[in-house]
């Protein structure tokens, strides 16, 4: 493996989903004893689940803080110029989609570091190409605002873009927002549009449903709010 390099390391969608990682990001994990992450237990978890072979102990897990991330990346990219490389962990799918990280990627590529992504799972691409709208066009709005008014503003928008364009508007939510989410799109999303909701992606007990919103509301009784899913808009 290259040295004094940052690595893009997938993770598993869940402990279920391991098996849909390529060989070459487990054992480019595996040769790393350094990683930048979002939550050490999770790294940790799936570190074990692909049986690195140094003793969790060995390896540095180091987590992005939530305040002063600018001082910790610039620390990272010294120690990477210094002959050291780097692991970069998602906590669940692809790093950098949806999840922190860009801007210790874009420092690497300032100070010439090599950087090397690896094919793995990514729940956005997953739900569209499930979903049934065009993956030729779309937009993907990572996380809507939490609060109730913002988000009903949000909504609204993507449904004024959809109706313009016809592009596909897929965004993300945390499994304890999801009834929320949910309850705002049916009341503010003119029912002739399309929603998808595909939630636990990669687990062999995943459920993904596309149909008009003037559907939904009887058929919602089958979503699972307390699970990981991705919306998507579409006509």
């Amino acid at each position: 493996m290259t040295q004094s390099s940052l690595h893009l390391l997938p993770v598993a969608l869940s402990c279920a989903s391991i098996n849909q990682m390529s060989n070459e990001a487990i054992e480019a994990a595996k040769s790393l004893n350094m990683c930048v992450v979002e939550r050490a237990k999770t790294a940790r978890h799936f570190l074990k689940s692909i049986q690195h072979p140094l003793p969790l102990a060995q390896i540095e897990v180091c987590e992005i803080p939530i305040t002063d991330t600018h001082i910790f990346f610039k620390d990272i990219i010294s120690r990477i110029l210094e002959g050291q490389s780097f692991g970069l962990l998602s906590e669940a799918g692809m790093p950098c989609i949806a999840d922190p990280g860009h801007e210790l990627v874009k420092m690497a590529h300032q100070k010439g570091i090599p950087v090397w992504p690896y094919a793995g799972p990514n729940s956005m691409l997953m739900a569209l190409m499930a979903s049934g709208f065009s993956g030729q066009n779309f937009q993907f709005h990572g996380y809507l605002p939490a609060k109730k008014e913002a988000l009903r503003e949000q909504v609204i928008k993507l449904v004024t873009i959809l109706k313009k364009t016809g592009v596909a508007q897929i965004f993300m939510e945390t499994p304890y927002r999801n009834k929320q989410v949910f309850e705002i799109l049916l009341s503010h999303v003119p029912g002739d549009l399309e929603l998808c909701v595909a939630s636990q992606l990669g687990n062999p007990q995943q459920c993904i449903y596309t149909r008009p919103i003037r559907d939904w509301t009887e058929a919602n009784s089958k979503l699972h709010y307390d699970l990981p899913s991705v919306f998507i808009l579409g006509k």
